[in-house]
């Protein structure tokens, strides 16, 4: 019955190692996500610094409004950027999804197997107790006839 159990334990090593490679990629795409996001947050940082020292200058405005123009096309890359990563993070979360799913059932198969076989080896053991109590009984009555 190990040989059995051997195979699913291999299923299940496989199986893990596939859900880690799916987390992997799945954590590679977030961390751009959070980097471009990071670099969102930065950009609006920067334009209310620009907005404070333009309201200080007497050409400030003049400037500004060119800066402001450029932002805007920043902000509008990394937000299209953003977008573009989107279709790809739910592919990796279904396909990590997936895995996951795979390597449970594998793992309820090796639980159900080992409780099967316990169960099958219980039964085997009383069924040779009950036997081995009805052979000491038997003896009993044969050496004692009264």
């Amino acid at each position: 019955m190990a040989a059995k159990n051997k195979g699913l334990k291999s299923l299940i090593r496989l199986a893990d190692a596939n859900l880690n490679e799916k987390r992997r990629a799945l954590n590679e795409i977030e961390l751009q996500e959070d980097e471009l996001r990071r670099r969102l947050d930065d950009l609006e940082a920067e334009k209310v610094r620009e907005q404070q020292v333009a309201r200080t200058l007497e050409f400030g405005a003049f400037a500004y409004s060119g800066y402001a123009r450029g932002v805007i096309g920043r902000r509008e890359r990394i937000e299209a950027q953003i977008a573009a990563l989107q279709p790809m993070l739910e592919e990796a979360r279904q396909e990590m999804s997936e895995a996951f799913q795979e390597l449970k059932r594998y793992e309820i198969a090796l639980d159900i197997r080992v409780k099967s076989e316990k169960a099958e080896g219980e039964r085997k053991d009383t069924i040779a107790m009950d036997e081995m109590s009805l052979n000491m009984h038997r003896r009993k009555q044969a050496e004692d006839p009264a």
